[in-house]
């Protein structure tokens, strides 16, 4: 039963191609509406609740996609074939055409297709047409399958500026109160096992090998340091306790606040989407040092240290050992005391007693303190001897870098270089309080029979010089950055103010289930729809010209491309008799030119229709030079006829012409 069929009881042909017209043009509609918010956004996202129920039952998604998809591929196709069918039925009433040209018309409108090299131009017709709406079922799929997307959404804020001339006014008076000490050596203490650990996690290679490490402070997890950053994303924010009045210098850990928004755009209503999983990219400031280690330079440095010797109690066997140790940078000293234990002869023991040395300079105190770059000097005793006296040159500076936040974990962009945000002059306390960092961590190293930073080396790097120097780079510049990120992290607990404020920005990247613009994809989707539509468009514009030009009273129940409706046909026009009467032409068959002509009752009403063959007019075929189907068919099937046929239609041409 066909579609006409189904609804004829009802609705005529006019109000059957107006449905059809409406319904294609709804579709296509929406398919064009779909396509231009996908195109428009960039990204279509589902709704979290839905996003779930996919995760949780991803064959459900492809059933119901595939069955929508299904249900418009059908319905685009029937009101397609339907309109191209009724087009034809009005093009073949009382046509005459070849047999082939039957044999398209009925291909056309039951989507299939033929093949015949004799005729290329209309095998190719119905192989493009037969595509085209083979391939709805394919392109609705595609357009309408939800696949897991990357939806980027914008973020800004603010965060501390290190480099701000507030902050660095106010850093300045911290540092030089009366009671500064005193509120940094309970911070120092509680974070001096923290700042070793940031140290050597900073180290990219140890004993030769690449290692990757992790890195814990306030709650927060750092891929190997920390780049001098405050996390800006607040699910990355770490601990939650408030931090009390460890605040500024004091601070030791608690919750810092962060002002980080996101820009939703014309989503808004899709704020707070949590899809399936975020990472963050920000682009922040940060805080590192260049750091480059060499033999120290006798001509401009010295570096001594001198022992003083002190019995321990009797019956120990023990010698107190009180180093004075002097490091003198171009002029500009500072000493440090050291305390170690030798033997009674105030000896220590080579293979398990080890002292590294290890003083900044200039003193970080004194007004000889250089802002823009300072040393470290080290030497290694004992087992540590492998270590010759070196210096260490500290260049810190500020830099904008790029903060990936991904599975828990913060990730900075290594720095190698400045770029152009160096610390000066003017931000003096900021170097200072690094400078004081380090050399407070460079005394805490050394125990009386041990260093923690030797026993590191000797585990890591004895056996190669330049590894050493560059796992010592490593590990000055990751304290470096760590200490620039707890001073961030204490002037931000209370809130920024404007004044020592800048501003940060990114992209959140949130991965659901959506749709992402994919221009070249959806433009070639867009025009194979569009093709359909337009055809059945143009088909049932004909079909209502047609109606209009020749007011046919035709009942649409005859289907020209039904078999049981095409073999009435012929049989009533006797169509097989004369397809067998000549064998010669067998060939040529689909050559022969037929013609649909009514059949009437007494009446003269329409009972039915037959198909008949059309014999070519000879006199006006050639006596006229006429183009017309029955004389190309005469011209193509002269070769077939027997000499005296051919004979006497000539013959009865040149009669009749006179």
């Amino acid at each position: 039963m066909h579609f006409a069929d189904v609804v004829q009881i009802r609705l005529s042909a006019t109000s059957l191609l107006l449905f059809t017209i409406f319904g294609q043009t709804v579709i296509m509609s929406f398919a064009w509406g779909f396509t231009g918010a996908i195109l428009y956004t960039g990204v279509l996202t589902l709704p979290d609740n839905v996003v779930y129920l996919i995760v949780g039952h991803p064959t459900v998604l492809t059933l119901i996609v595939t069955l929508i998809a299904t249900a418009l591929s059908i319905t685009t196709s029937t009101f397609f074939t339907f309109s191209l069918k009724e087009a034809l039925r009005y093009h073949l009433s009382g046509l005459s055409i070849t047999l082939f040209k039957l044999r398209t018309a009925i291909a056309l409108s039951r989507t299939t297709w033929v093949l015949r090299w004799r005729f290329p131009k209309l095998s190719l017709l119905t192989l493009v047409v037969y595509a085209m709406v083979t391939f709805l079922s394919t392109s609705w799929s595609t357009l309408l399958l939800p696949t897991l997307v990357e939806w980027p959404v914008g973020t800004f804020g603010t965060e501390l500026d290190l480099g701000s001339s507030a902050f660095v006014n106010q850093l300045s008076t911290d540092l030089n109160v009366e009671n500064a000490n005193t509120a940094q050596a309970p911070a120092f203490e509680v974070l001096n096992v923290l700042t070793l650990l940031s140290g050597t996690a900073a180290v990219d290679i140890q004993g030769g090998v690449d290692t990757s490490s992790m890195f814990s402070f306030n709650g927060v997890s750092y891929n190997q340091s920390t780049g001098g950053v405050l996390p800006a994303i607040q699910e990355y924010s770490g601990s939650s306790v408030p931090p009390g009045s460890n605040v500024g210098l004091a601070f030791t850990g608690g919750q810092v606040p962060v002002n980080t928004s996101f820009d939703w755009g014309h989503l808004g209503r899709d704020s707070g989407t949590q899809g399936i999983s975020k990472n963050y990219s920000i682009t922040q400031q940060g805080l590192t040092a260049s750091v480059t280690c060499r033999p120290i330079n006798h001509s401009q440095n010295t570096f001594t240290f001198i022992p003083t010797a002190v019995p321990g109690p009797t019956g120990l066997n023990i010698t107190f050992l009180t180093w004075e140790v002097v490091a003198n940078c171009s002029g500009n000293l500072n000493p440090m005391t050291s305390f170690t234990v030798g033997n009674a002869n105030g000896q220590a023991k080579n293979a398990t007693d080890g002292f590294l040395p290890t003083v900044v300079c200039p003193d970080p105190n004194s007004t000889a303190f250089n802002p823009y770059k300072f040393n470290i000097f080290m030497s290694g005793l004992y087992k540590y001897s492998f270590l010759p006296t070196i210096v260490c040159e500290v260049t810190p500076y500020l830099t904008t870098i790029s903060v990936t936040y991904n599975g828990g974990i913060i990730s900075v962009d290594r720095i190698g270089t400045s770029s152009g945000s160096t610390t000066s002059s003017s931000n003096f306390p900021l170097s200072q309080y690094i400078a004081t960092v380090m050399n407070y961590q460079a005394s805490s190293n050394q125990a009386v029979t041990k260093n923690t930073i030797g026993d590191f080396l000797t585990a890591y790097g004895t056996s190669n010089v330049s590894v050493m120097y560059s796992e010592l780079e490593d590990y000055w510049r990751g304290i470096a950055e760590f200490s620039s990120t707890q001073l961030r992290s204490g002037y931000s607990t209370s809130g920024v103010p404007s004044i020592m404020a800048r501003s940060t920005s990114g992209t959140m990247y949130i991965t659901t289930y959506g749709w992402r613009s994919q221009a070249h994809t959806y433009i070639f989707l867009l025009v194979v729809l569009t093709v359909i539509w337009g055809t059945t468009i143009l088909a049932a514009g004909y079909s209502f010209m047609q109606e209009k030009i020749t007011a046919s009273d035709d009942d649409p129940s005859f289907d020209f491309s039904d078999p049981v409706d095409l073999i009435i046909a012929a049989c009533g026009g006797r169509l097989q008799s004369q397809l067998c009467d000549d064998e010669d032409q067998e060939d040529h068959r689909e050559d022969i030119i037929v013609r649909f002509e009514d059949v009437t009752d007494e009446m003269g009403k329409r009972i039915s229709k037959r198909l008949v063959t059309v014999v070519p007019d000879s006199p006006r075929c050639w006596g006229t030079g006429s183009r017309s189907g029955s004389c190309i068919f005469a011209h193509r099937n002269i070769r077939k006829i027997s000499r005296p046929k051919f004979l006497l239609i000539i013959m009865i041409s040149l009669i009749t012409d006179k």
